[in-house]
């Protein structure tokens, strides 16, 4: 039984490019955003089971991500207009780290598209700490753990890469075992 996937209709089907042939298309572009975006409410989810059973409430992470435009008064524990500010903040930002992968990850064949997702989203969450948030919000930087930081990036970073391959119809061109 072959687990490989048969292209639909109008897809690019197993003679797919390298990654260097071409630009992405629209519709890669946008794949990249929708699953950015799916990803990130997957990862805002993990993270507020997470904090739910470490601090006692969700919307720890979404407050420390609005105290980044309105200060550290708003990163508590209440549900409030920052909280839905730090999710939408966190919202688009997902979108646009869907879309800045994409030209690192369209038009490969499906498990390289996946590892390549989970190593732009490993890859990106230290750099983005590092150089943006210990300056934008130095109090999500104390606040939040490295490991559980970590994995929620991962899980965002497979996320992305599985969801992107399904939405831009990447083909699964692995070889075949003899």
């Amino acid at each position: 039984m072959s687990t490989r996937r048969a292209p639909r209709a109008g897809s690019r089907g197993t003679d797919a490019p390298s990654v260097h042939a071409g630009r992405p298309t629209r519709r890669e572009w946008w794949a990249g955003g929708i699953a950015g975006a799916t990803a990130g409410a997957v990862m805002a989810l993990a993270m507020m089971l997470y904090a739910t059973v470490t601090v006692g409430s969700p919307w720890v992470n979404p407050n420390l991500i609005a105290a980044m435009w309105l200060g550290p008064h708003v990163a508590g524990t209440r549900l409030s207009g920052a909280t839905l500010l730090g999710f939408g903040t966190h919202m688009i930002t997902s979108a646009l780290m869907g879309v800045v992968a994409v030209p690192w990850i369209y038009r490969l064949p499906t498990w390289r598209s996946l590892l390549a997702a989970l190593a732009y989203a490993l890859a990106s969450y230290p750099l983005v700490f590092a150089a943006v948030m210990s300056w934008a919000d130095p109090i999500m930087v104390q606040r939040t753990g490295l490991a559980p930081m970590a994995a929620a990036h991962a899980l965002f970073g497979l996320v992305l890469g599985a969801l992107y391959v399904r939405i831009a119809d990447v083909p699964d061109t692995l070889p075949r075992r003899s």
